[in-house]
């Protein structure tokens, strides 16, 4: 699979765009973004139809502009960034920006994925949540090239790495505890669910999915990280992923059975947000399992 790499900035001016404070500013953008495009590894990034990034509305304050660009490699970025016109332009950020308001995230993506800014802002808020990881980072910190994309339950990929998480449940569930380990393709059929394998450096190494239960509502299913890199909040991030999917498809509500004694899973749910619900359907007479809910805001 070949990878790309994203990196979004958001930071606050001191005045508006239209303020002369500002007038240096904006008078830099063209040139550097003219730079960037003809720049070898520049794949894509944040504009309007007029070329401006600028007039895109991100966030409530309007002095609040955000910087998302997609690259070939870390390295064609950094050769970019750190260096020429756009190095002295970065030198010159105290003149526009208030300070300590700005927040950045590096991470990587499927070539020919052009990411959105909501996507862009749920990599801040978890690098914000978990800190750095291969799911999110700044410049300098060095991870596993990580993707987490939707995979058909028939992708050569996925069976190997459901019956390691098969293996897992059945080996380790409490005497008189159930493993509900069934999903069927129907289950994450478009619109109604999707299951995701998370790729770190090309291996499958965690997995997650969630099919619809009612109108509104969908359940977390067959969330699994590779034991032997927990740590790496792989298994945070396909919640995240599995969240963000869900919400897009316009589910208000995800709902989840664990079992009691899985006491890290439970944990990490908790720090999403899930609290502990009454069981439902077939989870009502599960010796061992834990149920939790949480709400969602649809997202476009």
């Amino acid at each position: 699979m070949e990878l790309h790499f994203a990196q979004y900035n958001v930071a606050t001016l001191r005045e508006p765009l239209d303020h002369p404070d500002s007038a240096a500013f904006v008078e830099g953008l063209g040139p550097v973004n003219e730079l960037a495009e003809s720049s070898p590894g520049y794949v894509w990034r944040l504009q309007t139809d007029d070329g401006d990034a600028t007039a895109i509305a991100a966030y409530p304050d309007p002095r609040t502009i955000v910087n998302l660009t997609v690259w070939e490699s870390e390295a064609a970025l950094r050769d970019f960034a750190f260096s020429g016109l756009h190095r002295d332009f970065l030198r010159r950020r105290g003149d526009w920006f208030l300070p300590g308001e700005s927040k950045a995230a590096n991470w990587w993506i499927p070539a020919g994925a052009a990411p959105t800014v909501e996507q862009a802002k749920r990599r801040v808020a978890f690098l914000d949540r978990f800190g750095p990881s291969a799911h999110a980072f700044t410049h300098g910190q060095r991870f596993g090239q990580l993707v987490v994309v939707p995979r058909d339950l028939h992708h050569p990929d996925v069976r190997p790495v459901l019956d390691r998480l098969d293996h897992e449940l059945i080996t380790t569930e409490p005497d008189g505890g159930i493993c509900f380990i069934t999903l069927d393709p129907d289950d994450v059929a478009p619109g109604d669910g999707a299951f995701f394998l998370a790729y770190l450096d090309g291996v499958p190494r965690a997995c997650g999915a969630y099919r619809r239960i009612g109108p509104l509502t969908a359940e977390v299913k067959r969330m699994w990280a590779d034991p032997e890199l927990r740590g790496a909040k792989l298994g945070a991030a396909v919640l995240d992923t599995v969240e963000a999917a869900a919400a897009t498809d316009g589910f208000t509500e995800l709902k989840l059975e664990t079992g009691e004694h899985l006491t890290a899973a439970v944990a990490l749910y908790r720090k999403f947000g899930f609290e502990q619900c009454e069981p439902w359907g077939e989870y009502i007479d599960s010796p061992h399992s834990f149920c939790m809910s949480k709400r969602l805001i649809p997202s476009a």
